[in-house]
């Protein structure tokens, strides 16, 4: 099976709308749950109301944007003076190296990645299962991934899928023919493809959860309706020893409406949210559908 995956459902009604619109009319068969999108319990009734089609739920866990769900005296070492996230992906590394941080970072983590996954557990009893990813990937990093096998373990959590980066170059044959290549992705391929060896080792009980294949990462951002043929066309061709499905990672929510962008702290996150290819990525799901 092919699994279309849109990232980031939760934050804002109408880019979640935009989501839920390519559900009903597109491709989209899986979705990334933001549990602390500021209007995410306004965006689950949408969700329950408006989409008629079966989707596979998962928590989009995150330590990167906006603000924790849990008290930020709590987690003091993940937030600014405001109270916002100020987790980069530097300085989760640098936790992961240092034994003395390793410890108080990591029960942080555990303390808000908890709640994070206890807001949508109710949303995921008809799945019966639980299904994890992160924004941005930050899961990947290996105090985070560690903290999420100790959650895994003390909540006696049913976790059926975990998304891990592996990318399959043979998806990219013939890469000439693809479209709006961002050379920054293969820095991401590459780091987060080595943060998965590590996080193999460590952790391989919740490693092994990772039970399908994964393309998207080379094309973050850019996964058009050319792009998504093309990855088709090659996976179609792959060899035999293809994992049972295969998730094809989109961001087809813009958040596009001014009022909303103004409620965006982070500047960066931003642009990030409001790029125009997510509006091309939401018609490469409506193509995608035909």
């Amino acid at each position: 099976m092919i699994e279309y995956h849109a990232d980031d459902y939760g934050m804002f009604p109408a880019a979640s709308r935009r989501i839920t619109d390519c559900i009903e009319n597109g491709c989209i068969n899986g979705i990334s749950l933001m549990p602390n999108g500021q209007c995410f319990s306004q965006c689950m009734e949408i969700l329950k109301k408006e989409c008629t089609k079966p989707v596979r739920l998962s928590v989009h866990l995150n330590l990167i944007t906006e603000k924790p769900l849990c008290d930020p005296g709590m987690i003091p070492d993940l937030v600014d003076d405001n109270g916002f996230f100020a987790v980069t992906y530097g300085k989760i590394l640098a936790a992961s190296l240092i034994p003395s941080k390793r410890r108080r970072y990591k029960e942080q983590i555990k303390t808000e990645l908890g709640k994070q996954i206890d807001v949508c557990l109710p949303y995921m009893e008809e799945q019966k299962s639980v299904r994890l990813d992160s924004h941005r990937h930050i899961h990947m990093v290996p105090v985070v991934f560690e903290s999420l096998q100790e959650l895994v373990d003390e909540k006696d959590l049913n976790v059926s899928y975990i998304r891990i980066i592996r990318e399959r170059f043979s998806f990219y044959r013939k890469i000439g023919r693809f479209e709006c290549f961002r050379p920054v992705n293969i820095i991401k391929a590459v780091l987060l493809d080595y943060l998965g060896m590590i996080d193999r080792h460590r952790c391989p009980r919740l490693y092994k959860k990772g039970n399908a294949n994964f393309a998207s990462i080379l094309f973050s951002g850019c996964m058009t309706e050319k792009n998504i043929g093309l990855i088709l066309e090659n996976i179609t061709s792959a060899s035999g020893d293809l994992l049972e499905d295969t998730e094809l990672m989109l961001h087809p929510g813009a958040v596009l409406e001014e009022d909303d962008l103004a409620l965006i702290h982070d500047i960066e996150d931003r642009k990030y949210l409001s790029d125009p290819m997510r509006i091309k990525e939401a018609e490469a799901c409506f193509a995608s559908a035909d």
